[in-house]
């Protein structure tokens, strides 16, 4: 990633004048890039520690002995390993002398005019070309992978105390109904969302709404440690907070995903999108896998507070590659700013014909639901990503609940029941690290993402019939249908994910975040909490089981197949897509 840059190096530095010989030039970009590389990684790696170091201190004040550790390691880890890298650049800066003492004497046996060798010069920082846009990529992976890792923390702790027999529910229905309404409670973060991202932008955007997860996590959390177990206020509590944790996620991923699809070209997204999941995944696995022994030290309260600390950790991480971007002039948000400037270049055009100035007034701020009606009917490929994202998800829904049903009747107690789903996502993610690091990384060069889009369901639909027409025994119940959900999740982190972030790249800027937005917060958790809601009402009312459900989601299977070849007609080729990216960079410059 760090080399990303170097195909735009040419375009984004441009000298004054050139007045150096050929030798000289070749001296001093000797010197840049023994300058250059060894500074990058200590850069780099200074500012992961003294996150984690401030990562120490808010443990610290939470109270927790076990993060504090955890913390304070990762801290002395990334303070070793930026000493190595700086001990490394000994020998280059030894290097780098020598160039300077060498191009000195060239420069006095050359031209010999010191101003006019200070004026040939580029006018800006040769390190723009390679430095800053791959940092800020490294620091938004690096803020989506500890946002990635916390939330198993969230998702095992919210749904051992939902299920529970003391702290929250029993009853069949109760599962179904809360991620049912996490549909609505989607809707008003999107709204929210909206109206911070047109008002200060997506840097103040994802910093909002980052801190609001924070606060109501945090908040809930500290409440629930006050208040008696088993009462009407505190069961209350502990819904919020399940259908919290199944709202806020997709709210922050998407936005960290936006940033670094327009900062990226779809050529490096190929090539890096499968390593970034891949380090998510790797984040989440070892995460997952801490569920069980933090659950026995500090509860599952404390599992939510674990969440608080590293989503605190990924803001200011989002927040530093946010401001690298704006200080080297590659923010996303310049597109806004462009918009708004039409807009009011627009608004001045008709201020001097009276009979369309009232009807520009009132177009001038239309509703949600306009725009993004407006921009599903000028870019197709958002309603067949709406569709096949909608049908996905109620798909996995209906595995989930089964997965979820199980799981309460084969592991009843509530720490074990954690436990397990802990190392379930553990296996899930480092299946998916291994699968996005080896196989996707491979598979890219041969597969366009439209082929993708036609061969998951051939992979999927076969376990799923497997799963319906083959019996099984009673004792391996929870084997079995935590086996098919488990394919589902790996194909969905490993494959999907990173294809669709693929898919956004070409698109325009409200595509890639307003049209992104309501498809991963809208139409995501429309599927999840609908389908959630019928399967409520038939539990209730018809006593429908497993089996049925099972059954159900074979149906549901051929309809996101259908879905996923819709979308595959509309997804453009790397090729068309690069094309696309280059015209709209070359219209920003202009």
């Amino acid at each position: 990633m760090m080399m990303m840059d170097a195909a735009n190096n040419n375009h984004q530095t441009q000298p004054t004048t050139i007045t150096t010989t050929h030798k000289h030039t070749s001296t001093k970009q000797q010197q840049a890039s023994a300058r250059e590389s060894p500074s990058d990684a200590a850069d780099m790696l200074l500012p992961s520690a003294q996150m984690a170091t401030q990562s120490s201190s808010i443990a610290l004040s939470i109270g927790s002995p076990l993060l504090v550790n955890s913390a304070k390691k990762l801290a002395q880890a990334s303070l070793i390993a930026a000493a190595a890298a700086t001990t490394s650049t000994t020998a280059t800066r030894t290097k780098t002398t020598a160039l300077k003492m060498a191009s000195s004497s060239s420069s006095k046996d050359g031209d010999g005019d010191s101003s006019s060798q200070s004026r040939s010069k580029p006018t800006s920082n040769s390190r723009i070309g390679i430095g800053p846009r791959a940092k800020s990529c490294v620091f938004m992976a690096s803020s989506m992978a500890l946002h990635f890792g916390g939330y198993e923390f969230a998702r095992s702790g919210a749904l051992a105390l939902y299920t529970s027999s003391t702290t929250g529910f029993t009853s069949p229905a109760a599962y179904p109904f809360a991620v049912g309404m996490a549909t609505p409670a989607s809707l008003l973060l999107l709204y929210w969302y909206g109206l911070v991202l047109k008002s200060g932008g997506p840097r103040k955007a994802l910093f909002s709404t980052s801190l609001l997860s924070i606060a109501v996590l945090s908040t809930t959390c500290a409440a629930l440690a006050l208040l008696p177990t088993g009462t009407i206020l505190s069961k209350a509590l502990v819904a919020l907070l399940f259908i919290f944790q199944n709202s806020y996620a997709h709210l922050l991923y998407t936005q960290q995903w936006s940033f670094l699809g327009s900062v990226m070209t779809p050529t490096e997204g190929t090539k890096w999108f499968s390593f970034i999941a891949g380090l998510s995944s790797i984040v989440c696995t070892a995460t997952a896998s801490m569920v069980k022994p933090l659950t026995a030290k500090i509860g599952l309260l404390g599992l939510i507070g674990g969440t608080c600390v590293t989503l605190i950790a990924s803001l200011m991480i989002a927040d530093q590659s946010y401001e690298l971007a704006d200080q080297n002039g590659f923010d996303p948000a310049q597109a806004i700013q462009q918009e708004r400037a039409k807009k009011e270049e627009r608004k001045s055009a008709a201020a001097n014909t009276k009979n369309s100035s009232s009807t520009n007034e009132e177009q001038e701020d239309p509703t949600l639901f306009q725009k993004t009606s407006t921009l599903f009917r000028k870019v197709p490929t958002l309603a067949a990503l709406f569709g096949e994202v909608l049908t996905f998800q109620s798909l996995a829904t209906i595995l989930g609940v089964c997965y979820v049903r199980q799981l309460k009747v084969s592991v009843p107690l509530d720490t074990e029941r954690a436990s397990f789903s802990g190392n379930f996502y553990a296996g899930v993610n480092g299946i998916s690290g291994i699968m996005q690091f080896f196989v996707l990384p491979l598979a890219r060069r041969i597969l366009e993402p439209k082929w993708v889009y036609k061969l998951l369901p051939c992979l999927l639909v076969p376990i799923l019939a497997y799963l319906n027409f083959v019996p099984q025994p009673a004792d391996k119940a929870l084997l079995v249908t935590a086996g098919a959900f488990f394919c589902l999740k790996t194909l969905d982190y490993s494959f999907r994910n990173v294809v669709n972030e693929m898919v956004y790249q070409p698109l325009d800027f409200e595509s890639r975040y307003l049209g992104k937005e309501v498809i991963g917060v809208f139409a995501s958790r429309f599927g999840k909490s609908g389908m959630s809601l019928l399967i409520s009402f038939a539990t209730a009312q018809f006593a429908v089981g497993i089996k049925e459900l099972s059954q159900f989601s074979l149906v549901l299977a051929g309809t996101w197949t259908a879905s996923s070849f819709w979308l595959s007609q509309t997804v453009v080729s790397n090729k068309e897509a690069e094309r696309a990216v280059q015209e709209r960079t070359n219209k920003k410059r202009s």
